[in-house]
């Protein structure tokens, strides 16, 4: 069956509700791990692969694509024209840099060998916690370098930019040349704000130091990093909660405006958002809330995504909209039993599995039969078995016509048997192919019928396959979950 037109754009809107989710997620306080392979070294400029790159190049990555698609969109801009792309990257660099991540993880190694409770020697500790911090502002100082070199380029930049607004001559380039200044003016002030972040983080790392040089105290020092990482802390809250609200804002416009535009667009972007949501918006030790278990693989959620993929249909391959909707199910009774769900953070990890393949079939456009595995078609004693109950009078009849022709022809060639026995062999073995030939011809009639069962037969199997589910209690529970889906594929009549 040939896609609609509007694949393209609904396919576009599916990416920026999924990477809309993973930016919000990746700069939330306590984001989500994902799924890292750390590179073993960076020599000569080692290439990663995505696996392998760092938390702050895939957050820079999911900014980078939302801003991407909402101007293949036209959802970027608010009614002022300001650029949300541009605004989210502005808001999420600052909280970035003023998290100050290697500042930060210094303080928390040094914090770790104070409170070691095996160390024989206090002054040790001491000692290994000043190399450490030391080392930390040594890196944090390369870092406010290379900052301040962003800087000073913004600023020549800009005043270039004010140079060419000077000169202007014409309404156009006027116009053209004040754009550009408002947009290096806003640049500079997120270069400044993250100049300033590194440095009051370089200061939490000097204060430490001065702390623990003045007074030799493991307590002491103890208490002077978990004072600086708090501070830090508070610092990208604040920071976090204007991103966040501009998250927020931009959501709504995008609801808003895809909504105007079309249906099937404003449809993909919630079903990528919510799909990607259930990993990237979790606490997975939260109980009750929007960050829920409970919430993001509720009932009212996961009917929805199924409603939602199930509008997707004609944009999907044919057992994609019904698989997801059977894994959907499985994670739903996964969250109501606790015997399932069992750890909560080893759920968590085979949830991101669980997303990766969402993304994999409904972004990637992966056939979804490829991970049913050799020969599991063949195992599945249910296939066989509904094949038989549908084909059982032509088989049944077949198998005696055959029977009696066999019969005819042995007592032909023999030449032997009453002539009776002949002819009734002859007309019995006439009427039981005649039968065969009569229902088989009945069941042609029936194709949609037969080719809906052999689909729900090797639906469930692809369902089974595309769940990433922890061991359920009893292996029965992931088809009992899976049944109850109420999407199959399309069948021709």
């Amino acid at each position: 069956m040939p896609r609609p037109e509007d694949a393209h754009e609904v396919l576009c809107a599916l990416r920026l509700g999924w990477g809309l989710a993973e930016l919000r997620g990746r700069n939330r306080p306590g984001a989500p791990r994902g799924d890292i392979a750390l590179m073993p070294d960076h020599v000569d400029h080692a290439l990663p692969l995505r696996i392998e790159r760092g938390h702050a190049e895939l957050r820079i990555e999911a900014q980078s694509v939302v801003a991407a698609l909402a101007k293949e969109l036209r959802v970027d801009h608010t009614e002022d024209q300001a650029s949300f792309g541009t605004a989210l990257d502005g808001k999420a660099k600052i909280l970035g840099h003023v998290r100050a991540p290697r500042a930060y993880a210094a303080l928390e190694r040094a914090l770790d060998l104070l409170a070691k409770p095996e160390q024989p020697d206090p002054d040790d500790a001491v000692v290994q916690a000043l190399a450490v911090l030391r080392l930390g502002v040594t890196a944090q100082r390369r870092i406010i370098a290379g900052r301040m070199r962003a800087v000073a380029d913004a600023r020549r930049e800009l005043a270039e930019a004010e140079e060419e607004l000077t000169e202007a001559r014409h309404p156009a380039e006027e116009l053209a040349a004040e754009s550009a200044v408002r947009r290096v003016a806003a640049a500079l002030q997120v270069d400044l704000a993250t100049v300033t972040g590194e440095a009051r983080a370089l200061a939490a790392l000097d204060q430490v130091i001065e702390t623990l040089d003045q007074t030799g105290s493991v307590t002491d020092g103890a208490e002077s990093i978990k004072a600086r990482q708090d501070a830090i802390a508070a610092d990208a809250r604040q920071c976090w909660t204007d991103l966040a609200e501009l998250i927020w804002e931009f959501d709504a416009h995008l609801q808003d405006s895809l909504s105007a535009a079309s249906e099937s667009q404003a449809i993909a972007y919630q079903l990528g958002r919510g799909l990607a949501e259930t990993y990237w918006a979790l606490d997975p030790h939260q109980a009750g809330g929007s960050r829920s278990w409970e919430f993001l693989l509720g009932d009212d959620r996961c009917s929805e995504l199924s409603r939602l993929v199930g509008r997707l249909s004609a944009y999907l391959s044919e057992y994609c909209a019904a698989a997801i909707a059977g894994s959907v199910e499985v994670w739903k009774d996964v969250v109501k039993t606790p015997a399932w769900l069992g750890d909560r953070d080893d759920a968590s990890q085979a949830l991101y599995r669980q997303i990766r393949r969402w993304f994999e079939l409904l972004i990637l456009g992966q056939d979804p039969t490829t991970l049913v595995g050799p020969s599991v078609v063949m195992k599945d004693y249910r296939t066989m078995g509904r094949a038989f109950r549908i084909f059982w009078p032509q088989l049944a009849a077949s198998v005696i016509g055959l029977g009696f022709l066999v019969t005819l022809l042995v007592l032909v060639n023999v030449g032997t048997g009453a002539t009776w026995a002949k002819t009734l062999s002859g007309i019995l073995a006439l009427v039981g192919l005649s039968i065969a030939g009569l229902t088989g011809t009945l069941k042609n009639s029936a194709q949609a019928m037969l080719k809906r069962l052999r689909q729900d037969a090797y639906t469930e199997l692809v369902a089974i396959a595309v769940q990433t589910a922890p061991r359920p209690p009893k292996q029965s529970d992931v088809q009992t979950a899976i049944r109850r889906r109420a999407l199959t594929p399309p069948t021709p009549n």
